[in-house]
């Protein structure tokens, strides 16, 4: 039995997109823990099968280091696979001796302290970031047999039947629309999500989720629909525990590329992805992973970008929503 330490320090979606690899077979019967950024652990706590996990934040490098080296010690991996995590992470598992020091062969620090790294051109999108992930797995552990498919992350929302009667919802009778993102890739226009909702509403109520951060995508949509009683603004209302549940029973999820695809679609929820079609922010890379996916992307790859997100249509969407 190896012990097998995995890490991934980045945003809710490259997580989801990384944690699978462990169940693929070839880590049957090895103990694996994880390594995962400070504010992610709401992802292994609800994960099927939960995961063991030590986070760390990247703003605090000399605390979380010394953390990271103390888990070492106490794990003492066989093998250290880094999907993405700064300088002092691989540092930590040159200094600690770790046998083997897998990771993407890129920056500076990767060509010093790791002895097993993999050349990977991710921003060519030629494949899902899941992929690329499980191929990195696949190198650190130097399994060359025939590929598998990727293994895909299942989240498990509590039933919490008093959240949905505390906000009016019934299960399989609302639409979730949570138009915030990071803004790494672009975003339908706001219009378009004012659009979608106005013609939703008649016959369905219509959910808004977002964080403080979301508030520029949101303020426009919530003040055009400020005195609709179909339109509920749950932003900033809900533990992550609490969204799990509130995407879970909805009738779909609108989303744009971001973290909150990633988690519906993991959960078992119809999900409507809002995707560009420049190649580092195509859904080839970066669609959400799950059995109710529906993708929507521009059919023009070719620059300017400018009206790209506008050739997806909102009835393109409502035609979607009306045969579920």
């Amino acid at each position: 039995m190896k012990k097998v330490l995995l890490i991934r320090l980045d945003k809710i979606g490259d997580l989801i997109s990384t944690m699978p690899v462990d169940q693929a077979d070839l880590l049957k019967g090895d103990e694996v823990r994880w390594v995962i950024a400070k504010g992610m652990g709401f992802v292994p706590d609800n994960a099927d099968p939960k995961r063991t996990y030590l986070e760390l934040s990247k703003d605090d490098w000399k605390t979380s280091i010394r953390a990271l080296v103390n888990y070492i010690r106490e794990f003492k991996p066989d093998v250290a696979v880094s999907f993405q995590a700064p300088w002092w992470v691989s540092y930590a598992l040159w200094m600690e001796g770790v046998p083997v020091r897998a990771g993407v062969r890129s920056q500076w620090h990767s060509f010093l302290f790791l002895n097993k790294g993999l050349r990977q051109k991710r921003s060519r999108a030629t494949q899902h970031e899941a992929d690329y992930n499980f191929d990195l797995l696949r190198f650190a552990l130097g399994d060359s047999s025939a590929r598998p498919a990727t293994p895909i992350l299942k989240l498990v929302a509590p039933v919490n039947p008093q959240l949905l009667a505390q906000y009016g919802l019934q299960t399989g009778h609302y639409v979730v629309v949570h138009p915030g993102m990071a803004g790494s890739a672009l975003n339908w226009p706001t219009r378009n999500y004012i659009e979608l909702i106005e013609k939703l509403t008649p016959q369905t109520q219509v959910v808004l989720t977002g964080t403080p951060t979301d508030e520029p995508f949101l303020k426009d949509i919530k003040a055009h629909f400020a005195a609709n009683p179909k339109v509920l603004s749950l932003q900033n209302k809900l533990k992550a525990s609490e969204l799990f549940t509130v995407l879970k029973n909805s009738k779909a999820v609108v989303v744009p590329s971001t973290g909150v695809a990633h988690m519906a679609a993991s959960l078992g929820a119809t999900v409507l992805g809002l995707y560009s079609p420049i190649r580092v922010q195509h859904p080839r890379r970066w669609a959400a992973r799950g059995e109710k996916v529906h993708t929507f992307v521009s059919k023009n790859e070719n620059p300017p970008y400018d009206k790209a997100m506008e050739e997806i249509t909102v009835d393109e969407l409502l035609k979607t929503i009306a045969m579920l």
